[in-house]
């Protein structure tokens, strides 16, 4: 059976990963490399993409977040959860749903993701024709610039980004109780997609009052900023020693 986490890095303190959409467990290499030792990395291992490339995208979000949240509830060890992008919004949901079946990660951090009551969703652009598709979303920003330029892999990327997409866009908020877990909330000063309402209204899903950390960077923290951005989380999951 295929697992739905890899480990990337190993390290006694478990810290476990929803990248980008469309992103797999490699696109965490660069931020992999900017961990302290005792940080072990874990991600998310969706089909459609990298080593489940054959398999066709997942796109029934409740499902998918029934089947992550089920894996994680049977850990026997301590982890943190890290959202990135629109995987923040994953890493949100299967957090609830842990928690709603017994279990909690010590922390959840979420980074370039407005509150997921009010965040706003591109719920056409999964539809689209791939042309007018690659066109929003590269207008948009909504893929990190090396892979915007380098439309050879376009084609191997899209079922991925579509499906992910498709995800957020079948997304309704249901209101819930607040988190009984801290959340971070980490952004990029020059990120001109999140307002600061979009990031204090993370206020209303924990029952901890949430960090926000601003790096200075644009929306794509992990990929212009790791270093920092790995430190903060370090720091956040109150590891002893970081590297910058």
């Amino acid at each position: 059976m295929t697992p739905w986490f890899v480990q990337i890095k190993e390290g006694e303190r478990a810290l476990v990963t929803f990248p980008h959409a469309g992103g797999g467990p490699s696109s965490l290499n660069e931020l992999a490399a900017h961990f302290p030792p005792e940080v072990g990395l874990w991600a998310v291992n969706l089909p459609g993409r990298q080593a489940r490339l054959a398999e066709p995208p997942r796109t029934d979000l409740d499902g998918l977040v029934d089947d992550l949240a089920r894996d994680l509830a049977a850990w026997r060890e301590p982890y943190t959860l890290f959202g990135y992008c629109s995987g923040a919004l994953l890493a949100y949901l299967v957090c609830r749903r842990v928690v709603e079946l017994g279990g909690a990660p010590e922390r959840l951090v979420v980074a370039s993701f407005a509150a997921p009551d009010i965040t706003p969703l591109l719920r056409r652009l999964p539809a689209l024709p791939s042309w007018l598709f690659w066109e929003q979303l590269l207008d948009l920003g909504g893929v990190p610039p090396e892979l915007a330029e380098r439309e050879a892999l376009w084609p191997v990327l899209e079922p991925a980004l579509r499906a992910d997409f498709g995800l957020l866009a079948g997304y309704r908020h249901r209101a819930a109780p607040p988190l009984p877990v801290p959340v971070t909330v980490l952004y990029g000063t020059r990120d001109r997609s999140l307002s600061r309402g979009g990031l204090l209204g993370w206020r209303r899903h924990s029952a901890h009052r949430p960090a926000l950390r601003p790096l200075d960077s644009t929306h794509w923290l992990a990929e212009e900023t790791p270093g920092p951005l790995a430190a903060a989380i370090a720091q956040e999951m109150g590891c002893a020693s970081v590297t910058a």
